[in-house]
């Protein structure tokens, strides 16, 4: 049975099903615009109160002549959170909401600190839409490297942010999907890499599950060949993953770092390097508005 995949219809959908997330007033204005570029070039959408809307379409910056105010602004907040903002105040508190699609909508404001911890935001300045995109192949290196190696090697796949790690995540799980004869699970704490995969024999999916507990609840669990994580952003989830990861499954997973020499220089790396969780680091890149990846590989052995 191969991956029943919504893959390029899904992210065709995404910007609609973004739009139709936001307030009527707002979603008619974009929709509008929106005949000056096609839905496929749309990256992002960035809201700002008291200023127009930016988006980037093709990795470009477009100011539009859509002008939001402070209760715009707080109306798009209460939308995406569907009215009720404590469903939503464990992911809002780290400063995103997952409003489904794959999508991820940033937020910015002032933080609600509680006993030294962000227990929340107020005065919500602005929203940052992803919108999920789809690159063809995005990940053949990496999946011909990792086959030729029967998926016996942990990599670490870093870059800036918004090159696209995230993408070659998903096309990586597309491929294992349909070509490899592998177990795998995938950890996907802020819900982004999965909702544009239908479930398949061989994958199971831990979805925004604490990245260490999912880790360990697949590996006693599901017995993964191979674990697929998203963004490891602290030195806290690195100690769990540390914890977690001496089990012998191979890991895949995601960190932002501009080179090689600032990934080995990070603080959150250096336990797991040190410790052999990672074989070797695939540094990824693009030139501006290019879908087109140039891969680098280095040895952490």
């Amino acid at each position: 049975m191969k991956c029943d995949i919504c893959y390029k219809e899904k992210f065709d959908e995404a910007l609609v099903y973004c739009l139709n997330k936001l307030p009527f007033i707002l979603k008619s204005k974009l929709i509008d615009y929106f005949e000056k570029y096609p839905y496929k070039s749309i990256n992002e959408i960035r809201l700002h109160k008291n200023a127009y809307i930016m988006l980037i379409a093709d990795s470009k910056n477009v100011k539009t002549d859509i002008y939001l105010t402070e209760d715009d602004i707080n109306d798009v907040y209460e939308s995406i959170c569907d009215y009720s903002l404590y469903a939503h105040i464990n992911t809002i508190k780290h400063g995103y909401i997952s409003i489904g699609c794959g999508i991820r909508a940033g937020i910015c404001g002032r933080a609600i600190i509680e006993n030294g911890e962000i227990n929340g935001i107020s005065d919500i300045s602005s929203i940052n839409f992803r919108i999920p995109q789809h690159i063809e192949n995005a990940s053949k290196y990496l999946f011909n490297f990792l086959k030729n190696n029967n998926f016996d090697k942990s990599v670490i796949i870093y870059s800036p942010p918004g090159v696209g790690k995230t993408t070659i995540l998903r096309d990586l799980i597309y491929k294992l999907s349909n070509n490899a004869n592998i177990r795998y699970a995938v950890i996907d704490t802020r819900a982004e890499i999965t909702p544009c995969i239908k479930h398949t024999e061989n994958g199971d999916f831990f979805v925004s599950y604490p990245k260490g507990t999912a880790i360990e609840l697949a590996t006693k669990s599901m017995t993964p060949q191979l674990i697929i994580c998203d963004e490891i952003s602290s030195i806290e989830e690195a100690k769990e993953i540390l914890h977690s990861a001496n089990a012998g499954v191979k890991l895949i997973a995601t960190t932002h770092a501009y080179n090689f020499k600032e990934l080995l220089s990070k603080e959150i790396f250096k336990n797991l390097i040190n410790n052999g969780v990672f074989d070797y680091a695939l540094g990824v890149s693009r030139e501006y508005g290019d879908k087109k990846y140039e891969f680098t590989l280095n040895s952490l052995k």
